[in-house]
């Protein structure tokens, strides 16, 4: 029987929280996450001492060098090739660049579209963003817009409220715009004064808000459901704090772009008088990051095409639903997660976490390591300011992204 060793400070690489303080538990190739983790980080560690699964070409087991061969064949053939998916670390992700450059193709992350409605805000205006440790030390005043985020990001309000922040005072402050706070939120809470205000409109919401917080009274007795008087209050709560924070998830809603916007002016008449800044949610499997290599690399974002040569971003046409009617060729990246790709009719190449559930038989298959489990690698914090060390918990079987890439762009 395999020995138990204990690793602590295990840093979490799934949901873009950044999470460093992990401890897990590894025998043999089993390994276990114990407290402090979220469910979901509990999930994806998880790993039993079984089998690796193989390659595939044409639903045939397949030795990885044939599997390379099969998809260089592919790609050099191929006439717009749609590089998805992207649940890559940093060397996965230059990896992915590289084969772009090498055969064409549009590069775009699955979970783009909470980034792009965010961008659509931050385009027009400009926006003053905080981070995650200005928020755990200062903020006094937390405006969390939308459903409770801590269904998504399990250890989010833990993160954001320690029991001893540096600067911010005891009563610390956190307001609900939109869904009521749930069970796990209200226990991570519980040092902090929390209020709720229901509301299916919180762009309308927000509105109002900026306005009175410029000194205005907007005309209307009701905003987004929410009476005058208590967002009269709200707003004087938001003038008299010291450091006012605004936060939400754009992905999970279609006005995703408004409540950015909103959010953003209602910071911007904040810092008049205090200070105030956004905080906008998000960098699932490393979406920051892979954003930021791009930017890097070639000048542009995500959704941008690499073909002889020369880059062309387009934020609409080259989203992974409307590039998929283009392509002939689908090269699906997820190393993070068992995340499937979506419904396509030419070809996949797949280059995937081993647990995945596909609904069509890619026509290549290369099982990939995951990013601090099966090998070490680097991504970024959602705020997109801090690049996390991810360290190998066991020994690999499986090559990681890189590698495979490495493997298919060279031979």
């Amino acid at each position: 029987m395999a020995d138990v060793q204990t690793i602590e400070n295990v840093a979490c690489g799934f949901c873009g929280l950044g999470c460093d303080d992990l401890t897990v538990e590894v025998e043999g190739r089993q390994v276990r996450a114990k407290a402090p983790v979220c469910p979901e980080a509990a999930r994806l560690l998880r790993r039993l001492d079984t089998a690796d699964p193989v390659a595939r070409v044409a639903g045939e087991t397949a030795s990885e060098t044939e599997a390379a061969d099969a998809a260089r064949q592919i790609l050099a053939a191929a006439r717009a090739p749609l590089i998805g998916g992207l649940g890559v670390d940093m060397a996965g992700a230059g990896a992915a660049v590289d084969l772009a450059i090498r055969f064409g193709g549009v590069l775009d992350h699955y979970a783009s579209e909470g980034l792009f409605r965010n961008y659509a805000a931050a385009q027009r205006t400009g926006w003053l963003s905080t981070t995650l440790a200005e928020v755990r030390n200062r903020c006094d005043l937390l405006l969390v817009v939308g459903d409770d985020p801590s269904a998504t990001w399990g250890r989010l309000f833990e993160r954001f409220f320690p029991a001893t922040p540096l600067f911010a005072g005891a009563n610390r402050r956190v307001v609900f715009l939109g869904g009521a706070p749930g069970e796990k939120a209200r226990g991570q809470l519980a040092g902090a004064q929390v209020v709720h205000h229901a509301t299916e409109d919180p762009v309308a919401a927000l509105e109002a808000l900026g306005t009175l917080v410029s000194g205005r009274r907007p005309p209307g007795e009701s905003f987004g459901g929410i009476g005058a008087e208590a967002l009269a209050a709200l707003a004087e709560d938001l003038r008299n704090a010291h450091y006012a924070v605004v936060t939400w998830n754009a992905a999970e809603r279609a006005d995703g772009d408004f409540v950015a916007a909103r959010a953003t002016a209602l910071v911007d008449r904040l810092n008049v008088t205090t200070r105030a800044g956004v905080f906008p949610l998000g960098g699932r499997d490393n979406l920051i990051g892979v954003n930021q290599l791009l930017l890097w690399r070639l000048g542009y974002p995500l959704r941008t095409a690499v073909r002889g040569q020369a880059s062309t971003h387009d934020g609409t046409l080259f989203a992974t639903e409307a590039a998929l009617a283009d392509a002939d060729v689908l090269v699906w990246i997820s190393a993070f997660r068992p995340e499937p790709p979506p419904a396509f009719a030419g070809k996949i190449i797949a280059l995937a976490h081993p647990e995945t559930i596909f609904d069509k038989e890619p026509d290549v298959l290369i099982p990939v390591g995951t990013p601090g489990v099966d090998h070490a690698g680097t991504v970024f914090r959602m705020d997109s300011i801090v690049s996390l060390p991810l360290g190998a918990l066991r020994v690999a079987t499986l090559p990681s992204v890189a590698e495979a890439v490495r493997r298919i762009a060279e031979g």
